[in-house]
Formats: C-alpha cells, sequence, structure tokens
C-alpha cells in the first residue's frame, strides 16, 4: 500500500468535505467542512489542510497550522479516517506519515501540540503510543485535553 499526504486544493476539496467519522464519534472532532472553512479564513494560524490518501484514495484528513516560532512550537489540530475505512491500519500508518511530514518540513518545530475531547477514549492511547504526553491542561477554546509530542531527530 502506498500512503500518501496532499494538500487540500480547488481540485480535492469537496472530497475531503465529504468524508466523515461513524455516527458515534461526530461529537468528538470537528467536521472537515468547519476545518476548511477555518483553514480558508483563520489567515493568522496558517492552517494548513492535508488529505490523507491510502493508493490514491483519500480516505482521511488532518490540519496542522498554529506555528510559534518562538516556543518552537505547532498545532497538530485535526486528524480523522473517514468511517468507511477504520480498522484497516490507515490511522496508525497516516498519523506517523504527518509526523515525519512535520519532523522533515518544518526543521525550526521541537514541539507538536494537539486537543482531544475528555470523551474520546480511544484518543488518547492511539496518541500516546506516539509520544504524545496528556499536559493536564485543557485548550481554552473548546475545552479539549491538550497532549504535547517532543521532536527528535536523528
Amino acid at each position: 500500500m502506498r500512503y500518501q499526504l496532499k494538500p487540500i486544493t480547488q481540485d480535492n476539496w469537496r472530497e475531503a468535505a465529504n468524508l466523515s467519522v461513524a455516527e458515534n464519534q461526530k461529537s468528538l472532532i470537528e467536521e472537515n467542512r468547519d476545518s476548511l472553512l477555518e483553514a480558508t479564513y483563520d489567515r493568522a494560524l496558517q492552517w494548513t489542510p492535508i488529505g490523507l490518501y491510502v493508493d490514491h484514495k483519500m480516505v482521511g484528513f488532518a490540519m496542522i497550522g498554529a506555528e510559534n516560532q518562538t516556543e518552537r512550537s505547532i498545532w497538530f489540530d485535526r486528524f480523522m479516517i473517514d468511517h468507511r475505512h477504520q480498522k484497516q491500519g490507515y490511522g496508525h500508518a497516516l498519523f506517523r506519515a504527518v509526523l515525519t511530514y512535520l519532523k522533515d518540513h518544518y526543521r525550526n518545530v521541537d514541539t507538536i501540540y494537539l486537543s482531544v475531547h475528555k470523551e474520546n477514549v480511544k484518543a488518547f492511547p492511539f496518541y500516546e503510543s506516539f509520544g504524545f504526553v496528556q499536559l493536564n491542561e485543557e485548550d481554552p477554546q473548546n475545552g479539549e485535553l491538550i497532549m504535547q509530542h517532543t521532536l527528535t531527530r536523528d
């Protein structure tokens, strides 16, 4: 299988907007449509929406941004796999691919933050398996719990 990250553009934004999580997950993450609007209009934080592909088919969505050069940090703000493609190992492979992308393309970043809905109990061990740790802090904008990962480079 070939895993790829591609920027969301005028050619694939509809495909990204039509991806969705399972019904019981919808209260745990923002819809991709909302993320795309945020990336378009919240320009100060320079959000970058990314399509997550397996063998040339978009199966997920991620968004990164809010880079802070003083703190040498960036937010991995969204990550989802479409409900039709879950439980196939894509989540682990594509999450790892985004981390590698951050490591390779943001050389001045040492710390990655993300936030998790308190009730998203499956997400915590998933993110912890990649080295994220809980900070016991809440995101003031949405009340989600903040996790942090320190990048190591070879």
